[in-house]
């Protein structure tokens, strides 16, 4: 009697098939999980509009991000943006930093017919997310449309001539302000005729100011000369970030002409403010806020564990540049592990100032029990309406600390004569018979390279996938981290954002040199002096010959900031700043 003969099927073919199977369920496993997880989403509130109206773009990135890029928008060909807001939500849970920038883009299509939104591009962690494309639909017909925030000028009826019945002024507030302190740019429409379309306002670029925010826009009645007008201004904070004589550009105005008119251009004349530097005696933890704040702290828990993170809140609020303001120094707290903050920015514009939130969010972790007060935190800051510094500080927060759980017991077996013996390890596991041709036809494999590829790209795949995974997390928990292994991009992308001649050429400069020193030293270096920058430069134990480079470009870019240059000499300067801090990040890099 014969034995039964096995399957007719070869023992190569079937390894080969199981092993493709499994590669391939893993990728597309591992596929449709990073497509789920993708942190970047745009949408649109309608598919559909007319001529003239505005489509309303929403762009989201999120994660446990530190720092959240801008969306890039280069690819939009059919649409012109004609306004943005941008806002953002930090959130610790459990230790777990969870960001979301959310991007708002106000669309204008250039024509009618079936247009598309390209994908949206965002770079996060050194990978390239896109968008899905987005597909609108612009019919004939004007349209009703919505104005972009600060350009609601009225428009009702067909132009006749406008020359003469229209013009534009602009105007600054305080011509002599601070370092830091807001004043307030007023752009101002005198109207004569109603007209149709929607204007374009074109503000000045606001070189040489930190931040920009539209406070309020107020219509209103008025007679100049003899002849009515209706007055529309739009009213815009600024915050000087340089001294010495800065100019505003010109503001443009194009009112859309007709099928046979042309556009009608309306501009401002330019306009000159003389920032001051603020008084001499600043206390010691002075950081440059400049304002009027309030400060306060909170304590996530009331009572808690060795060794067990609370979060500790410092929350800064009032009227001023919110989103300059540095965390204020902690307390000395023995017997506590601190870690870096986390910061989220709330801005509330109100009628004549920008006020708003700046909060700041440590991990703490006690590591003794008993009984501890919080002392109370202190901020500076410079009050322009005083004339004079000023330092507030929030209440002292009493919390009780428990000690932390025991450790468990060892895993232990009781043998037969009520000896405790340790677990060491499981069964011994059955041993199998040794056949007696060890030789298969499966064995010729082993010497298949694509067998072997099989299975390495997908441990490949996984492998990468956790070295990005684990450097994202550092750069979640490690702000420092974080904000080193970025600093020299960032210092670049300023330098190549604007590199005109005169001041405007140095102005990048300054800022990309300064910010990536802040960066690799985990130090504000707002508010300093040269010689403070120095005296900290020398306490990182820079190179000094470094020093010496950094104190001599400063000092050409504080004399080209207020005296006439030549293009090529700011062109130089910022090749030389562009050197100088790739040298920097070679030296920082080699001490890590």
């Amino acid at each position: 009697m014969r034995s039964p003969q096995p399957w007719p099927i070869s023992s190569k073919f079937f390894a080969q098939f199981i092993t493709v199977a499994v590669f391939l369920t893993f990728l597309a496993s591992f596929t449709s999980i990073v497509a789920a997880q993708s942190p970047v989403t745009a949408k649109v509130d309608r598919n559909t509009i007319t001529a003239g109206e505005q489509v309303t773009l929403t762009v989201t990135v999120g994660g446990d991000l530190i720092n959240i890029p801008r969306p890039d928008l280069s690819q939009l060909a059919d649409f012109r943006v004609v306004g943005t807001s941008t806002s953002t939500q930090v959130s610790i849970i459990n230790g777990k930093l969870t960001s979301q920038g959310i991007f708002v883009y106000r669309l204008q299509p250039l024509r009618e017919g079936k247009l598309t939104i390209p994908p949206v591009s965002v770079e996060l962690g050194g990978q390239i997310y896109q968008t899905e494309a987005l597909a609108i639909e612009v019919l004939a017909g004007s349209g009703g449309g919505v104005s972009p925030p600060g350009q609601d000028f009225p428009s009702t009826e067909a132009p006749g001539n406008l020359e003469g019945q229209l013009f534009v002024e602009a105007e600054v507030d305080n011509r002599i302000p601070y370092l830091g302190q807001q004043i307030i740019y007023t752009f101002r429409l005198y109207q004569g005729v109603n007209f149709i379309g929607q204007p374009d306002y074109q503000p000045p670029s606001f070189t040489n100011f930190w931040g920009q925010n539209v406070l309020a826009q107020p219509h209103y009645n008025s007679t100049a000369d003899g002849q009515d007008y209706l007055v529309t201004e739009i009213q815009t904070a600024l915050f000087p970030a340089n001294i010495g004589e800065i100019t505003i550009d010109s503001a443009r105005l194009v009112i859309p002409g007709g099928f046979f008119e042309p556009d009608v251009v309306l501009q401002t004349d330019p306009l000159s403010v003389d920032v001051q530097p603020l008084p001499e005696g600043a206390p010691e933890d002075f950081k440059g806020a400049v304002g009027q704040f309030e400060i306060r702290t909170e304590l996530s828990e009331a009572v808690g564990q060795v060794n067990e993170p609370m979060t500790l809140g410092i929350e800064i609020e009032g009227a001023g540049n919110i989103e300059t303001l540095s965390e204020p120094p902690l307390p000395n707290l023995p017997n506590w592990r601190l870690f870096d903050s986390q910061v989220n920015t709330t801005i509330d514009p109100q009628e004549d100032r920008v006020y708003g939130t700046r909060r700041f969010e440590r991990l703490v972790v006690p590591g003794q029990p008993g009984e501890y007060t919080i002392p109370p935190v202190e901020f500076t800051y410079f009050d322009p309406q005083a004339d004079r510094y000023r330092t507030v500080s929030s209440d002292s927060i009493p919390i009780t600390i428990r000690p932390g759980d025991t450790e468990s017991p060892a895993l232990t077996v009781v043998g037969p004569d009520q000896e405790s013996i340790t677990l060491i390890a499981g069964d011994i596991r059955p041993i199998k018979p040794v056949p007696a041709n060890l030789r298969t036809a499966g064995s010729r494999l082993l010497f298949n390279p694509f067998y072997w590829a099989c299975w390495l790209l997908p441990a490949l795949a996984v492998g990468g996938t956790w070295v990005w995974q684990r450097q994202r997390q550092r750069f979640a928990e490690d702000v420092v981290y974080a904000r080193r292994q970025t600093a020299r991009r960032r210092a670049f992308q300023i330098l190549n954002e604007d590199q005109t001649s005169g001041p405007d050429g140095y102005a990048p400069a300054h800022r990309a040199l300064l910010g990536y020193l802040s960066d690799m030293l985990n130090r504000p270096t707002v508010g300093l002096t040269t010689g403070g920058l120095i005296a900290l430069l020398r306490e990182a134990e820079l190179d000094p010959i470094l020093i010496d480079r950094i104190q001599s470009t400063l000092e050409k870019i504080e004399i080209g900031r207020f005296a006439p240059v030549e293009e090529t000499e700011a062109q130089a300067l910022v090749t030389d700043t562009r050197q100088l801090i790739d040298d920097l990040d070679k030296q920082f890099r080699g001490r890590a």
